[in-house]
């Protein structure tokens, strides 16, 4: 009986704590695709002039394929890669482009990383593979156009697994630091990585230098303790939406942080965040979703032909420079309204009425 009441649990947990609309999830895969865009699609036909010595990868596919240095193959291998980011951008056959897209990205970062090159963007790279399995292509997409009728339904049990996996990624990035020596009271390990940062980079940005000349002890083990306090606990927040929400707050606030002090970006990861601050702003106000429904409904033939123009220039490799954006922009962009998501409900109610005033009912 306790097994299955257990089960039980588990699966009212992972079905029932998210209930995400097709708009939530629609707005949430163009944001997203946005984002990667200004951040820049990876060019993996970089990966046919490395030096084959240097060729040495773990366990996967990248072993029992060995390595591939055709740049005629990472040439056509990135222009699939484009349309595939194209299709799922403008939502055709979107449960297939965005594990198609996935996978191709994994595939070609399994390789960069058989050179020793290793970011910490696995997050935003099994993204839309996880985000394929809610129907994202429900709303403000082609498949939606094409599909009036059909049955399919909004599914927010991915968003609960992506909590997890979140959790757990925190988790093991703070369990090391705790045992590591991040409570040792004679040293701060932030402190050796803002001073590493700062003299190490070609330039400090934003708050970098302001905190190597604090040089105060006490503040830097602050910063510890509050990256250990957040990465450790994030986990325990993911069994109540509502909890999880003010955490994913914390966590965009936090990344925020450290690209502010340590000059570290995490501008992909934040990405991953979208579905849970879209959640948080159109779930707790129904009308204000309606607005933006009708306001998308309205001016639907606008955003078909920016989509398409969109798509020629994704698809051409065609990058303007005069309206490039930094890639820090992202981390900016998705923070900002994550902030509100910490402060009162009050607040909150006065920002939702500044947005009705904006957006016009009709």
């Amino acid at each position: 009986m306790m097994i299955l009441s257990i089960n039980e649990k588990i699966t009212n947990w992972l079905l029932s704590t998210w209930k995400p609309t097709f708009f939530q999830l629609g707005l949430t895969r163009i944001l997203f695709c946005l984002g990667f865009y200004i951040f820049g699609l990876p060019q993996f036909i970089e990966i046919s002039n490395y030096d084959l010595v240097f060729f040495d990868p773990p366990v996967g596919v990248s072993t029992l394929i060995g390595p591939i240095t055709s740049s005629d193959f990472w040439w056509n291998f990135d222009l699939i890669l484009r349309i595939t980011f194209v299709s799922l951008l403008v939502g055709f056959r979107t449960k297939e482009s965005s594990i198609v897209f996935g996978l191709l990205l994994l595939f070609g970062f399994t390789y960069i990383y058989s050179y020793g090159k290793i970011n910490h963007n696995i997050f935003p790279v099994i993204f839309p593979i996880i985000m394929a399995f809610t129907n994202w292509g429900g709303a403000l997409s082609v498949d939606a156009l094409k599909n009036r009728k059909t049955k399919v339904e909004p599914r927010g049990w991915p968003l609960t697994f992506l909590s997890f996996l979140l959790g757990w990624g925190y988790f093991t990035a703070g369990l090391p630091k705790l045992i590591g020596g991040w409570l040792d009271l004679s040293y701060s390990t932030t402190a050796g990585f803002i001073l590493r940062r700062f003299y190490s980079s070609a330039e400090s940005l934003y708050l970098n230098e302001f905190f190597v000349k604090i040089n105060n002890l006490f503040i830097y083990k602050l910063l510890d303790y509050n990256t250990l306090l957040f990465e450790l606990g994030f986990i325990f927040t993911i069994f109540w939406s509502v909890v999880f929400l003010r955490a994913i707050g914390v966590a965009a606030m936090f990344h925020l942080g450290v690209l502010l002090t340590v000059n570290i970006p995490f501008s992909l990861h934040v990405l991953v965040f979208l579905p849970y601050i879209i959640y948080f702003y159109f779930n707790n106000n129904p009308q204000l979703s309606e607005k933006f429904e009708s306001f998308f409904r309205r001016n639907k033939k606008i955003f078909i032909a920016i989509a398409s123009i969109l798509a020629i220039i994704i698809i051409a490799d065609y990058n303007p420079i005069p309206f490039k954006l930094p890639q820090h922009s992202i981390l900016f962009l998705v923070c900002v309204p994550s902030v509100f998501m910490l402060l009162p409900k009050s607040v909150n109610l006065f920002f939702i009425r500044m947005i009705r005033r904006i957006i016009p009912e009709k």
